[in-house]
């Protein structure tokens, strides 16, 4: 009887114990480790994105491009030539032909400077690259009570902007700038006509000479002129009055008799010894 008072009192302890221990056991299993909620979730860390330089920008002014690796030649078929009386004396200019510009006072050469657009001309020692040669694209003819004038745009190879060209397209004041461009800067500033010159002060000069007029000045007072008189390589082309000043006066040499032989260019040939 008294070991049944016993278990009987034993039972009754476990009874009212277990259920403390079991929350116990759920605290220890979960307590320390509770479901994430969205309050207590950390933000995960993230790095801070660097600031970038912004690529650059492509200039807006147009990129010089390569002249032509091989000279240009001259159409299978060309039309006749322009007569022009110098003196007693006539000279033939074949539009669509390709020329050499020489100037008989600096021994030098008409020049682009620079495959591309709003390129100048300067005079040079003769290479006879693309650079050198033009040709005359003949317009129209205009008669005056002087003279009749034959009109040329005139095309430099050495470029694809094209044709000499004045400047802003005013030519009314001396020092006008002379560039090359494809579409001309003014009315009428892609137009020139040749005036035959003295060739006073060429003694030993047997050719005829010509005087680059542009037909935006009035009554075509302006022409290609070599600033300062110059004789030296690199020496400026621009626009200045007058026409029969030495260093306004050209001489126009056949490449394509220079390329065939039948001419030595007056720039290689030898300065006869006084």
């Amino acid at each position: 009887m008294g070991n049944l008072k016993k278990i009987i009192s034993i039972l009754l302890v476990l009874s009212l114990c277990l259920p403390f221990i079991f929350a116990c056991g759920d605290s220890g299993n979960g307590g320390s480790n509770p479901e994430p909620t969205a309050e207590t979730t950390p933000e995960p860390e993230t790095e801070p994105i660097p600031e970038t330089t912004p690529a650059p920008t492509e200039p807006t002014t147009e990129r010089p491009t390569e002249p032509p690796t091989e000279p240009p030649t001259d159409p299978a078929a060309l039309p006749d030539a322009d007569v022009m009386a110098v003196g007693e004396d006539e000279y033939r200019i074949i539009p669509g032909a390709r020329y050499y510009l020489w100037s008989p006072n600096s021994n030098l050469y008409l020049t682009v400077e620079g495959a591309f657009r709003f390129a100048g001309f300067i005079q040079d020692e003769f290479h006879g690259g693309p650079a050198q040669m033009f040709v005359f694209e003949k317009v129209g003819v205009e008669e005056t009570a002087a003279r009749i004038n034959n009109i040329y745009k005139i095309r430099a190879l050495g470029t694809p902007a094209g044709y000499i060209d004045v400047e802003g397209g005013i030519s009314e004041e001396d020092g006008s700038g002379v560039i090359a461009t494809a579409e001309p800067e003014g009315e009428r500033s892609h137009e020139w006509t040749l005036r035959a010159q003295r060739k006073s002060g060429f003694d030993d000069v047997d050719l005829p000479v010509f005087s680059v007029m542009s037909a935006v000045s009035r009554n075509y007072t302006r022409c290609l002129d070599v600033n300062g008189v110059s004789t030296s390589p690199g020496g400026n082309i621009h626009l200045w009055g007058g026409g029969s000043a030495n260093n306004q006066k050209w001489f126009f040499e056949l490449v394509s008799d220079v390329e065939a032989g039948n001419i030595i260019p007056r720039g290689l040939q030898e300065i006869p010894a006084e």
